[in-house]
Order: structure tokens, then sequence, then C-alpha cells
């Protein structure tokens, strides 16, 4: 095996080129401290505070010929000002041109007033409404002239960027274009223009330049892709070198999977696989096979048969004398792991165990000793799993259930103990963070498209709390007819700033529905006895309506079950939401899942007709990726889009594939990136990514 050479650092043979500090004449101490605080300490940050959008200005139009919606300039005389003075304050100035009139509107500017009289003369510059029928400009920016002029001077396109209280973006874009061009002296080319032109780029000062003083909507985007190849491919190297020590550096058992393995494991299975299945069992075998270790996501909506698959490649690894691990996030979803993997093993010699935070002393020891000795096959756990006592004795595989609801330290600190072994994450929903290190090209992917015969995806539906009592007469109707319904709310206890909680909504229940209707609450503040009592209460029938937080999220399976009223919706985070729907339509019959929202934003209602809209988890992680961003990658953040200035282009596949490319040709050829022609890229991307690099692979 080829040794792994030590990741060297270059910044500190090389200090980091951030561009020089802001010394603009004229500039001042008080300004270039509130600049700080924006961030904007050199020439390159200056450069890197990019237009937040940009106007394309309509360039003296008559006032009757402008429509809502343009931007536009006007220019004439103030024939009437007035002053509201009540909440909210606003100053209004009539504006006439020898066309006809519009409203210019400014709020919470009562300076205005002093500034603004009948007669005066000015130009205005803003986006164009409508106001009891006359045209009107909303907080628009004015200039007062001794005459009107035959042609106003805003014409073309403007960046507008962003600001703060202390500094105006007009302060802002008169910084930039006063010194633009010393600001580009400081950027230094990474690819030679042959390079750029191949890939249908331009060079970086070009670039910004074409940002800061646009002429055209085409050179903007041309610039911002230039920017984002950039940005991108740093990362791309940063998982190149992560991808090549991690194969240089670990070796995996290497498994048997002929076809005597493959009876006896399926012999234990009590139906048919899937076509689905087996072709994730067929990926799962060939990954197995080879010493390198398998680093797989499989994703399958809830109910696809997931477990069942899991299952396969474990034994896999016990047929081999072997041992294996299932990690789950929960107590709930591990001990119905533990359930239903010891039912499928009844009879067999496989040893298994379930290993919690909340075990005995006895147990948890007797556990621990066996899995040291390689007695014990299969764990089952939690986090308890990760906890510095738990040794193994032959460990080869590891799965880990609902990756995503793990910490990135978490899953770190598993992977840095046990790197030989390989890896197998399951989820029925990729986060943002997973389905961009699938995009990445991090993690292999295996799908299973398609639920189990006879299933139906759920139906799924969103309503205001005014159309609750509608809701709750289809439910008594439902539970007349055999069925159960999960009731889901954000919080347990009433106080909780403005959220739905499980006392509340029981009480609700309870006026609304007849007493022979069975409620009752689940949540982690109940003991663990009581919780169990309930499910097995709830699964027997006993139960109508079971109302719960996120608890049940995962690890419960009642196939009676074909009602979920989630409660203030927009509170979930979208994959949440679809694991809480997952809980239904686990059987042949029609199941409905209720999003209740009186929340009208336009990111509320875009997340909750993503989940009306899509059934399937991988459409889903796609509209929470666009809507949320995917996450810190190489970090520890889970959410949130990198800190990339164009994060957009993460999400065109093709540019994605393009840059994974590029970087793996780098680093095949240069793995440590100490060739001269590859000084700059190495300098950047461990300037970037260093603290973060060993945390590349964990997902």
């Amino acid at each position: 095996m080829m040794q792994d050479a030590p990741i060297e650092n270059p910044v500190t043979a090389e200090p980091p080129v951030g561009g020089r500090a802001l010394a603009f004449a004229g500039l001042t101490p008080r300004r270039r401290s509130q600049l700080a605080q924006l961030g904007i300490i050199t020439t390159l940050d200056l450069l890197n505070w990019l237009p937040r959008r940009y106007e394309q200005f309509q360039n003296g139009l008559p006032i009757t010929q402008i429509k809502a919606g343009q931007m536009v300039t006007v220019q004439g005389m103030v024939v009437q000002t007035r002053l509201h003075r009540r909440r909210p304050m606003r100053f209004e100035a009539l504006l006439e041109d020898a066309s006809g009139r519009c409203v210019l509107t400014w709020f919470n500017r009562r300076d205005l007033a002093d500034k603004i009289k009948p007669e005066t003369l000015l130009h205005a510059a803003g986006k164009a409404g409508t106001y009891k029928g006359r045209i009107q400009l909303v907080q628009p920016e004015i200039k007062l002239v001794e005459k009107i002029e035959a042609v106003p001077p805003r014409d073309g396109i403007e960046p507008v960027y962003p600001a703060s209280a202390d500094l105006s973006k007009r302060f802002i874009a008169d910084l930039v274009a006063q010194h633009l061009e010393e600001c580009l002296a400081d950027i230094v080319e990474w690819f030679s223009e042959a390079y750029l032109l191949e890939r249908h780029l331009i060079p970086l000062r070009q670039a910004y330049r074409r940002l800061h003083q646009p002429t055209s909507t085409p050179e903007i985007v041309r610039a911002q892709r230039t920017i984002a190849y950039h940005e991108i491919i740093l990362f791309q190297l940063a998982l190149e070198i992560r991808r090549y020590h991690q194969k240089h550096s670990t070796v995996a058992e290497k498994l048997r999977t002929d076809d005597r393995v493959d009876q006896r494991i399926r012999a234990l299975i009590p139906f048919e696989l899937t076509p689905a299945q087996n072709r994730v069992i067929a990926d799962l075998r060939r990954d197995l096979s080879h010493r390198d270790p398998m680093n797989r996501l499989l994703q399958g909506d809830v109910g696809s048969g997931k477990t069942v698959v899991a299952l396969y490649a474990m034994l896999m690894a016990v047929a081999a004398g072997k041992q294996t691990a299932l990690l789950a996030p929960t107590e709930l979803l591990a001990e119905q792991h533990f359930e239903s993997i010891s039912h499928l093993l009844s009879g067999s010699r496989v040893q298994v165990e379930l290993l919690t935070a909340g075990a005995a002393p006895a147990k948890r020891a007797d556990i621990i000793a066996r899995l040291k000795s390689g007695e014990l096959h299969l764990v089952i756990g939690t986090h308890a799993l990760l906890s510095d006592p738990v040794e193994f004795g032959h460990l080869a595989l590891l799965v880990v259930d609902e990756q995503h609801k793990f910490g990135v330290q978490q899953r770190a600190m598993l992977r840095h103990r046990q790197a030989n072994v390989h890896t197998l994450v399951m989820t029925a929903t990729p986060i943002p963070r997973t389905l961009a290190m699938t995009y990445f090209g991090d993690l292999d992917v295996s799908i299973i498209d398609g639920l189990p015969p006879g299933r139906h995806p759920v139906i799924t539906r969103k309503v205001t709390s005014e159309q609750l009592p509608e809701v709750y007469q289809y439910m008594q109707q439902q539970i007349r007819d055999g069925r159960q319904v999960y009731v889901v709310a954000p919080a347990i206890e009433d106080g909780v700033s403005e959220l739905d909680s499980v006392t509340a909504v029981l009480t609700d229940l309870t006026r609304h529905l007849p007493t022979d209707i069975r409620v009752e609450p689940m949540h982690s503040r109940l003991a663990a006895e009581q919780r169990h009592q309930t499910m097995d209460q709830f699964r027997a029938g006993h139960i109508h309506v079971l109302v719960s937080t996120t608890i049940i999220e995962v690890g419960v399976d009642v196939p009676n079950a074909t009602i979920m009223l989630i409660r203030q919706a927009e509170r979930f985070g979208l994959a949440q939401l679809h694991q809480l729907r997952g809980r239904i339509g686990r059987s042949n019959l029609k199941s409905v899942c209720i999003l209740c929202s009186d929340d009208d934003s336009d990111e509320a209602k875009a997340r909750l007709d993503a989940l009306v809209k899509n059934a399937s988890g991988f459409r889903v992680a796609e509209e929470d990726l666009r809507l949320r961003g995917m996450g810190e990658m190489v970090g520890t953040r889970q959410s949130g889009m990198p800190e990339f200035l164009f994060p957009d282009f993460l999400l065109e596949i093709p540019f994605l594939q393009m840059t994974r490319r590029d970087a793996a040709v780098v680093i095949a050829a240069d793995p440590h990136l100490i060739a001269p022609e590859n000084a700059r890229l190495r300098h950047e991307v461990y300037r970037r990514y260093e603290s973060t690099l060993l945390l590349a692979d964990v997902a």
C-alpha cells in the first residue's frame, strides 16, 4: 500500500493574498471602521462586495408612458407636497412634467419636507408602481436641479449594492466606481486565457469589471459564471485531495459475495425482494468485494425497503466472520430496527443486540465486552455507539440510518475511529447537504425507486386554521371507518413563543371530537415505559388519534394510520415534513397528509407547495436545496449556502460536473498541488479549506 504523504500547509510559507488595506484618499477612519463592520477591509474585499441585484433604467420616459414595474428616471416640477404624520409616517410629492403627474413617496423621511417644496425641480429614479390609479415611485433616489435637462443623467444598467445603517448603497456604489481600477490591479489570474476560453469563461479581472460596471445582462451572467467556477473548483480540489488521501491511506475488509452467501442471506428474508432492491444489492455486493472502503448513499422513500437491503449488506459482513453496526439517531428508531431485524433473524445463529444510552449498566457492560471480543455479530444503537468505552473486535461495515440527524462532528468522530470500514448511509430524504455531496460525487448513490406492490403515494393538502373544523369532520369520518390519525405539533407545552403545543391541540381535539374517540399524547418528556405503552396501544388500534411532536418522525410503523395533520407546518423543514408524511401510506389504503399553516409569506408558501406537488424524496430534496441552500459541505454547518458568491451555479449539474472533472485531472497529475503551475491553486485551496478538509467525506 502506498503510504499517504502528510498534508503540507503552504500558507505558512506564503501569506494569504487578500489585497491591500483600504487607504483611499478621502476615506476617513470612521468610514473605514464602518466598512470593516461589513467585512470590507482590503481591496479584494471591496471587489467581492458584489451587487445584490441590477436595475435597468428606462431613461427619460414621459410620466404618462410609464408602466408599473419599470425602473425609470423621471424629471419635472414638484407641484404639491404633503407630510403624513400618522404611522407609518410618510412624505409625498406630486411631480409634474409636460405629459402628466406622478406621486413620489418616502417613508420615515421627515427631513425631505424641508428640502422639497412646490416649484422644486428634480430628477427621481426608482421602481414604478400605482397608487389610486396614478403612477407612484416609492423611496426613489432624487437629485435637485436648477433646470430640466434634455436627457436625465440616469441610464442603462445600475448595480445595487448591499448596504448597512451607516453606509448607503449609493455611498458603496460611488466608492467602488471611484476605485475600481485600483482594486482590479490586485487581482492575480489563476488560469490562462486559452483555458478559460475553452470553458466559455473570461479572465477574473475582466469578470469583476463587468459585474461592477455592466453594460448587458449576458455580460453579467458570464462574469458570474467565471467567478463561480473559480470558487467551486477550489472546493472540488479540496474534495479530490480528501478522496486521494482517503483512498491511499485506508484499506477495508474484502467481503465474500459468492452465490452461496447470497442464497443463505435470502433464505432469512421471508418475502421476495423488488427489482429495485435487487439492483441496489448488486451495487453493495460490488462495493464490498473490493478493498477500497465503500462510501455509499442509499436513498428510498419511507417504506421502500431500505432496511432489508442494509440487512443484506450487514449479513455479508457476518458471513465473512466480521462485525457490523447500525447507527440510528433516536432510541425509538433504534428499537424499531432491533425489533424488525431480530424478527427476521430469529432462528439464525446471528447474535444481535441493542445498545442505547438507556441500557442497564450490567447489560451495557456485557454488550461492550462481547463487541470487543468479536462474539457479538450485529449491534444496533444510538449515539451510545460513539462513546469511548465501545470497541469492536472486527468491525467491517457501518450502516448509518437517517444520517443527517447526526452532527457532522459526531460522524467525523466515528469515521476517524473506524476509518477502515465500509460505510452505508441511508435516508428517505437527502437533505441539501447530502444531495450536494451526491452532486459533487463524494458519495456513490443507490436509489430504491418506487414503493412495494400495493402501496400508493400519499395525497398532500394545504389548509389554514379556519378550515380545521372541516378537517376534524374528515378525521372523525375516517376513524368511524376504522382508520387512525397522527396530529403533529411543533411544541410540547403551552408558553413556547406562539407555537401550537401538544397540550393545546389535545384540548382542541377533545372539544371537536366525540368522547368515544380516544386521543393520547406522545412526546419526549413522557417516561420511556409510557411511550412504549402508548405506541403499543396505538399499533393495536385502541388509540384513535396520536397527538405528537416530531418524535414519531422515524421508527414508527402503523399501517392502519392513514391521516396526518401537521399544525403550523411552516415551522418544520422540508426534509422533516417529508419524513413525517412517511408515517402514513404504509399499506394499500388511501392516505392523506394535511399541512395546516396561516403563514402567507412567499417563503412558507414555496416550501409547503413543494411538498404538496412532490411525493418523491429526491424531488423534495432538490426543492429544499433550491430554497434553503446546501450547507457547508466541508465544514459543520448543515444548512444555508456555502460561502460562495454565486451559489445558484451549484444547482447546474453540467457546470458542477465540469468543475469536478477539471479538479480530478489536476489532482491525478499533482495530488499535493506542489507543481509550480499549481502554486496559486494550492495556496487558495489550503487558505480556504485547510481546517475542514478532514470533514469533507463525512456525509
